[in-house]
C-alpha cells in the first residue's frame, strides 16, 4: 500500500476509497467507516471530508438500526452518511485501478494468521489474488485455532483490502478427509486459480 499511500496522501485514504469503490451501493455513516477501515474518528472525519470535496463520495441520509439507552430493543436512527457518488466522471476508472493495484503479500497474511493457532495450510484465491467471483477468498487449515484471534486478523486485512474477505477453517483431519473425497469446498479452491503461503501438508 506504500506506493498508493504516496500517490493518494495517506494510507488511510487508500483504505476509504477502495472501501467505497468496491462496496458502491453501501452508506456508511463515520462509525461504519472507523469500523471497518479502522481508522480514528478523526481520520474518518477528515478523510471523508476530503474524499468528498473531490466529488467521489456524497452525503446520504439513511436510517440506521440502534440500540435504545438502557435497553436491548433496537430502534431506527436517521443518520448521515457517505456513498461511492455515481457523478462522479471517473468512478469506473477509479475502481478498475484499485482493484489492479490492490497486491495483498503473502508473507503479510501469513504473519496476521499465524497468531492463531497451528496453520498447517493457508492458500489465498479470489480477492486475494485478483480473482473474482469465487466462492470464498481463503482457506485456513490448522489445529487449536484460536477464533478470536483469526477474525480480528481477518479484519484487518478487510480494512486494507476495502472489502469482506470470505475464508473456510478446518482443522487438519477434516481437511485430509476432504481432500480425499474430493469435496467441492476443497476443489472450488484447489481446481482454480490460488496461491499457498503456508504448506505444512499436500495442498492437493
Amino acid at each position: 500500500m506504500e506506493y498508493l499511500s504516496k500517490l493518494f496522501g495517506s494510507p488511510a485514504r487508500v483504505k476509504l476509497l477502495r472501501l467505497f469503490a468496491f462496496n458502491p451501493d453501501v452508506v456508511y455513516d463515520r462509525d461504519g467507516v472507523v469500523s471497518r477501515a479502522r481508522v480514528t474518528p478523526d481520520t474518518a472525519s477528515r478523510e471523508l471530508a476530503a474524499l468528498a470535496r473531490a466529488g467521489i463520495i456524497q452525503r446520504k441520509t439513511f436510517y440506521k438500526e440502534v440500540v435504545r439507552p438502557g435497553s436491548k430493543k433496537m430502534k431506527k436512527r436517521k443518520t448521515i452518511g457517505w456513498v461511492l457518488s455515481a457523478k462522479y466522471p471517473y468512478q469506473d476508472a477509479l475502481t478498475a485501478f484499485l482493484r489492479k493495484t490492490l497486491v495483498v503479500s503473502g508473507s503479510d497474511v501469513r504473519k496476521r494468521i499465524r497468531g492463531a493457532g497451528t496453520i498447517k495450510l493457508l492458500v489465498l484465491t479470489g480477492h486475494l489474488i485478483g480473482e473474482k467471483d469465487r466462492g470464498i477468498d481463503m482457506l485456513v487449515v490448522g489445529d487449536r485455532l484460536s477464533e478470536t484471534a483469526l477474525k480480528n486478523a481477518v479484519s484487518l486485512l478487510e480494512a486494507e483490502c476495502g472489502q469482506e474477505i470470505r475464508y473456510a477453517v478446518l482443522n487438519t483431519a477434516d481437511y485430509k478427509y476432504r481432500r480425499r473425497v474430493r469435496d467441492k469446498l476443497v476443489r472450488d479452491v484447489m481446481d482454480f486459480p490460488h496461491t499457498a503461503v503456508v504448506r505444512r501438508i499436500a495442498a492437493a
